[in-house]
């Protein structure tokens, strides 16, 4: 159909086809920056790449910053609900943590773009970029804050380690994305899991988990 605008959940759109001026530059913005960074990227390669004037682009945003935080905050948007969907699973904790996790690694190998741009471009795009960065890397606390619960020594768990479990993926995902092995990180699933579990259960239970990820996971 020709106004229809194909896309892979939840990564960007193949064409830009029956899309809003606005959304053919937020995606515009994704590619561009993945490709040339961002210090690199100027709102012609934007425009151009939207099929836009640079009438238009201001119409939308007051400078290119603006732009890049609206992208951002879609591609985050998108990646939330569709690890929500796949967290929302039967089973105790640790199984839907797994599900989740390997949904997030699935959506990042699928868009390498999505993954550098979010992971490395935006982090080091200046002081307010950063703290976008580290505000989308809390929206993905809520997700291990169960896991206190569920933690035999869960009193005893310091105040910040949903933080400290967020951020033993992040180590680890932010240097398959620098090194360029994006397609790897779903291979990877059962060590990142691992990470995030120990704080909670312990390094053998969380070894079992490990386990039973690697039995269970079918790569890309």
């Amino acid at each position: 159909m020709s106004g229809e605008v194909k896309q892979r959940e939840p990564g960007l759109p193949e064409n830009f086809e029956g899309l809003s001026q606005r959304d053919r530059l937020t995606w515009a913005m994704v590619r561009a920056v993945a490709e040339k960074g961002y210090d690199g990227v100027t709102v012609a390669d934007v425009v151009a790449r939207a099929g836009v004037s640079r009438t238009t682009f201001y119409d939308e945003f007051a400078n290119k910053d603006e732009c890049l935080f609206a992208s951002y905050d879609r591609i985050i948007e998108a990646l939330i609900r569709y690890v929500e969907e796949a967290f929302r699973t039967e089973g105790e904790w640790p199984e839907r943590i797994r599900s989740g996790l390997d949904a997030f690694l699935r959506a990042l190998a699928a868009e390498p773009d999505v993954a550098r741009m979010a992971a490395v471009e935006v982090p080091s795009a200046g002081p307010q970029a950063h703290q976008r960065y580290r505000d989308a890397l809390s929206r993905f606390i809520p997700f291990f804050a169960e896991g206190r619960e569920y933690s035999p020594r869960g009193d005893a768990l310091p105040a910040n380690v949903e933080l400290m479990a967020v951020g033993g993926a992040e180590v680890i995902i932010f240097d398959e994305v620098v090194a360029g092995r994006v397609s790897k990180l779903p291979s990877m699933l059962p060590e990142i899991l691992f990470a995030v579990l120990v704080p909670y259960i312990g390094p053998d239970d969380a070894a079992v988990e490990m386990q039973r990820a690697g039995a269970n996971h079918h790569p890309v």
